[in-house]
């Protein structure tokens, strides 16, 4: 009966079940796990041809981790030549965004200065020509309210029946006559 002979893929397994036990893979340590069987210039040539392949392809390996260093630092640059864009982008929008704010609001600003001075034009306009004793109270009869009291004392007890009071406490007051409140010199004839 013919031997079968020794395959290079039995020496390999015994190789590799010798290197993961931390031994060294010498001929003899092979020949000795494959059952003393098959001759050492056999066992010898298929542990060359291991190394020079797993030499090789170490050599592939370092290929291929360079070439994976390089992809990756490319990579990374794009993503941050990317990510700068878009932060300018963004940044851009919320500057703009923030000077439209800025400009609503000056003029909202200039808005309320205008009718400031409009109310304070017409409580001069609409104020008798000889001071009274009440003051600012008579102000507020002709209709303006004391904006000045209602904003730093709004419930301070006072009742104030002119019409910006009605409005600010959404018409809740009492009943009243318009002829009553007015100076004799501004009632309809």
């Amino acid at each position: 009966m013919a031997r079968s002979g020794l395959a290079r893929s039995q020496v390999k397994a015994c190789r590799d079940q010798l290197v993961a036990q931390g031994r060294y893979p010498s001929v003899d340590a092979v020949r000795q796990a494959l059952g003393n069987t098959g001759s050492k210039s056999t066992i010898h040539r298929f542990l060359k041809e291991l190394e020079h392949e797993e030499h090789d392809t170490g050599i592939r390996r370092e290929d291929t981790a360079r070439a994976l260093h390089t992809l990756v630092e490319q990579l990374a640059d794009r993503l941050h030549v990317d990510a700068g864009r878009r932060l300018a982008a963004v940044r851009d929008d919320y500057e703009s965004a923030l000077r439209a704010k800025d400009a609503e609001l000056a003029a909202l600003h200039a808005r309320v200065a205008r009718l400031a001075a409009r109310v304070e034009e017409l409580e001069r306009a609409a104020m008798p020509a000889t001071p009274t004793p009440g003051g600012r109270e008579d102000v507020a009869a002709l209709g303006f309210g004391a904006f000045g009291d209602l904003l730093a004392n709004p419930r301070g007890g006072r009742r104030d029946a002119s019409p910006f009071s009605i409005v600010l406490t959404s018409g809740r007051s009492e009943m009243f006559e318009i002829d009553k409140l007015l100076p004799e010199a501004l009632k309809l004839q």
